[in-house]
């Protein structure tokens, strides 16, 4: 009945990840670490509540964009002259896949 599955706490997670001097201001201060941590979560969740669902559709579609860019960079690591047929034939079909769902969205929002 825990808040967080074991070691999964942020606290833990941010402390991993950060350098000596924050470290040693989190072990001074862990409890204005939390409050820091639930401001900040209130202060995502109001502004998701601000922007509406407008707010978030352009935020997933920016998303949208950035994956596919990634993926642009790397295609060259997975689609070559030698790729094995069965992987060249599997990543067209999700292409054509993505590609069916972005007609999808371009028609409903078309006039």
């Amino acid at each position: 009945n825990d808040l967080y599955p074991r070691g999964n706490w942020p606290i833990l997670r941010t402390y991993q990840k950060s350098n000596r001097s924050v470290r040693d201001r989190m072990l001074e201060n862990p409890f204005l670490f939390i409050k820091v941590q639930n401001e900040r979560i209130q202060s995502e969740q109001a502004k998701e509540i601000h922007d509406g669902p407008e707010g978030k559709w352009f935020k997933d579609i920016k998303m949208v964009y950035a994956v596919l860019g990634r993926l642009l960079k790397t295609v060259s690591h997975v689609h070559y002259p030698k790729s094995d047929p069965f992987k060249k034939q599997t990543l067209k079909a999700w292409v054509n896949k993505v590609e069916n769902q972005a007609a999808k969205l371009k028609k409903e929002i078309e006039p």
